[in-house]
């Protein structure tokens, strides 16, 4: 049996992949890279895209909104790949993995908005109990 690579992709809310895999792409910023069994440890920030794994002869697609990528040798595993996500889609279908990436990344984008809104929201309104708070002290000396 020839060496393997332990694959996983986690995300917030759940494992997208826990896997074997022979080979993988991956885009890093600077550049495409290919990881092997017995590869070096390293750690990278990857940019959205798609990851390209491949077992048994069969390529596999994982897309990606931005995370970070791990390789750790390990002594009962020879290569650990964990990739560190927002949001992920794993498939056999190029086209349908992306679209579905995209509909989670417009998800995310949403929800990032209402959350800076709903920040924005309570630090106006601890802006306002605290002057409130100040003008009260004043009154009363």
């Amino acid at each position: 049996m020839s060496p393997m690579l332990q694959l996983e992709v986690l995300t917030p809310d759940k494992s997208v992949l826990d896997t074997t895999a022979n080979t993988m792409r991956v885009l890093l910023p600077d550049g495409w890279w290919g990881i092997l069994p017995g590869h070096a440890p390293m750690m990278s920030y990857i940019e959205s895209g798609t990851v390209f794994y491949e077992k048994d002869g069969v390529t596999r697609y994982v897309s990606i909104y931005q995370g970070t990528i791990e390789v750790q040798k390990e002594p009962h595993i020879q290569t650990r790949v964990r990739i560190l996500t927002a949001a992920a889609e794993e498939g056999n279908d190029l086209a349908t993995v992306e679209a579905a990436l995209k509909a989670q990344a417009e998800k995310l984008e949403i929800q990032a908005k209402e959350a800076e809104m709903e920040f924005q929201q309570l630090r106006l309104s601890l802006e306002r109990a605290l002057q409130n708070s100040n003008i009260s002290e004043m009154g009363s000396k």
